[in-house]
């Protein structure tokens, strides 16, 4: 049966419409009720992950700045974290059962004498234990690329990773990338997915004499589907035999722009979310060959730009509000993870674990607008309910995009608004973690959409909204999620989320506004006080009231609570609807 809206709604929206004229842009959405549950699909805790080479995974140890990150999106997700440790490195790494490089040698970055190897030992092991939660979930990805040996550089490492961190294992990888080992000349230009299977699967059996019971993940290429190498994609691993119950996971890489050789990148494609539409849905093909073969499929290692990122676009607010952008869109396609990429000093990462020299400067340590990103959908993610996704009707084009988040019992629990309109600021255009970058502040001023959502919720119900906000895209520095953020001393948190509390309105209409380049998650406001959140420690919850509009910090004890009230007319929230 086709859901109509009551002629009230019809009326009120007649009304908007005539209203908004004077007010600026407006959005008017509709979410009805049930949803389609056809269309929806289950929002993963881990949804957002982080990728890290190996080879830098104890840099990151050297201080608690990952560790309490991870630790912040962990109380929001209710579960482990889970880190994909691999990349390029991957394929160099050798393990040596007898090697005498130092734990504080492999935290400094020493690897061995030889560029082209990266040696581990037991003291790799010894470098990273204790400085992460013993609950935390490792992906490994092993060297496909050395065959000396039949192989022994992978085969060896596996045995050295199920000895010392076989309880955190989730499952392997076998080489990163293998679609391109005939373009860099690591195998013959005939080099095809039929011989990669032969030799993944050879590695894998070995490998399962160790433990009968290791999981493994396939894929790992880094084209973008439809342009694949040959039949280096998920269709093509399966049908060449690399399958079954003890492969849970198909995956592949992205990286939308290309920041290798200074090839030129931008911040506005960045922003685009009908190019990020395009762009995953093209791997809807990938996802449903792995749901075919009883698996999901993730985005195993991705960023905004690729060779580290680019800095003025990677590390800006911009990149933050595109991951939120991906990690739900991608969702709604059945892409269950995304496992953003990080290095110690990269312009796409979330967190720079300790200062480094770049060239004649030196930065610091800290955090880049990307950890906020990743907050942010924490905060989406935060329910003892499981949770499932589905893209709000008419409620995305080039700028904007929405998103509604159901429970599984059919009822809507969230909504998420993203503003993709650029607006740049000199506010916020640096980061001491960060080189500086070009600042071209926009001459106009910034923009705001005003956006009414009629829902299924009561008249006078009491709803929370933050925000994951800055100066501007170009913002480097000063990004929050409502006023949200990490110590950069230890990765704590050093400012609690203060919620600003929102009222039903008639018919279910729920009004307010979004910033270009801003973000905005709301929810019941009896949701948020039911869940865990990380705060700052020993923090005490605060109300203050703001123009008539009520905003609660959120503190370590238990916060106040807000009276239900009757929802005011329809024409009074509209005219002080000022929600910052």
């Amino acid at each position: 049966m086709k859901t109509r809206l009551s002629v009230p709604v019809l009326i009120l929206q007649a009304f908007f419409l005539t209203l908004v004229s004077a007010l600026g842009p407006a959005i008017f959405l509709y979410v009805p009720v049930p949803a389609n549950t056809a269309s929806l699909r289950p929002l993963e805790r881990n949804l957002v992950s982080l990728s890290i080479q190996a080879r830098d995974f104890t840099t990151f140890a050297k201080t608690d700045l990952l560790k309490n990150f991870l630790g912040a999106l962990s109380v929001n997700i209710r579960t482990h974290h889970t880190l994909r440790l691999g990349g390029a490195e991957s394929d160099k790494t050798i393990y040596n059962p007898a090697g005498t490089i130092t734990p504080e040698q492999y935290m400094n970055g020493n690897y061995g004498g030889s560029p082209q190897n990266v040696t581990i030992g037991p003291n790799y092991f010894a470098a990273i234990k204790g400085h992460y939660a013993s609950s935390t979930k490792l992906i490994w990805t092993l060297n496909l690329r050395n065959v000396v040996n039949n192989w022994e550089a992978g085969i060896s490492t596996a045995q050295g990773v199920l000895k010392y961190l076989g309880s955190q294992l989730e499952y392997f990888e076998i080489g990163n990338e293998a679609d391109a080992y005939g373009l860099k000349g690591w195998r013959d230009q005939t080099w095809n997915v039929a011989e990669m299977a032969l030799q993944w699967k050879w590695i894998a059996e070995q490998v399962q004499q160790f433990n009968q019971s290791v999981n493994f993940g396939a894929g790992a290429f880094a084209n973008i589907p439809p342009n694949v190498i040959g039949n280096f994609d998920i269709p093509g691993v399966i049908n060449a035999g690399i399958k079954g119950p003890n492969i849970p996971w198909y995956n592949m890489h992205l990286y939308p722009q290309s920041g290798c050789a200074n090839a030129a990148v931008n911040l506005e494609t960045l922003l685009r979310h009908d190019v990020l539409d395009n762009t995953l849905s093209g791997y809807i093909p990938q996802v449903a060959a792995a749901e075919n073969a009883g698996a999901k499929f993730a985005m195993g290692e991705t960023n905004s730009v690729s060779c580290s990122g680019r800095a003025g676009v990677s590390d800006t607010l911009a990149s933050a509000l595109w991951l939120v952008d991906y990690a739900l869109l991608g969702a709604s396609l059945g892409i269950r993870r995304a496992f953003f990429h990080t290095t110690p000093n990269g312009a796409y990462s979330a967190v720079i674990p300790k200062p480094y020299k770049q060239k004649t400067a030196t930065y610091s340590g800290g955090f880049l607008p990307l950890a906020y990103g990743a907050y942010f959908v924490s905060e989406i993610l935060s329910s003892e309910n499981t949770l499932h996704v589905q893209p709000i009707q008419y409620g995305s084009d080039t700028d904007h995009s929405s998103y509604a988040i159901w429970d599984d019992k059919n009822n809507l629990k969230k909504l998420v608004f993203i503003n993709l309109e650029m607006y740049n600021s000199s506010t916020g255009a640096s980061n001491p973690a960060m080189p500086d970058s070009p600042v071209y502040p926009s001459t106009a001023a910034r923009g705001s959409t005003r956006v009414f959502v009629a829902t299924p919720w009561g008249l006078g119900e009491k709803l929370s909204l933050i925000r994951l906000q800055g100066p501007g895209s170009n913002a480097k520095s000063m990004v929050n999620v409502s006023d949200f953020t990490f110590s950069t001393e230890d990765g704590t948190v050093q400012s609690n989320v203060v919620d600003t509390i929102l009222t039903v309105q008639a018919d279910g209409f729920v009004i307010f506004d979004v910033n270009a380049s801003e973000a905005v998650l709301i929810q019941h406001y009896s949701d948020v006080v039911a869940n865990p959140h990380p705060t700052k420690s020993l923090s005490t919850p605060a109300t203050t009231v703001v123009d008539g509009v009520t905003m609660i910090t959120r503190g370590a004890t238990s916060p106040p609570a807000t009276s239900a009230g009757a929802g005011a007319p329809l024409i009074s929230a509209i005219i002080s609807i000022g929600l910052k």
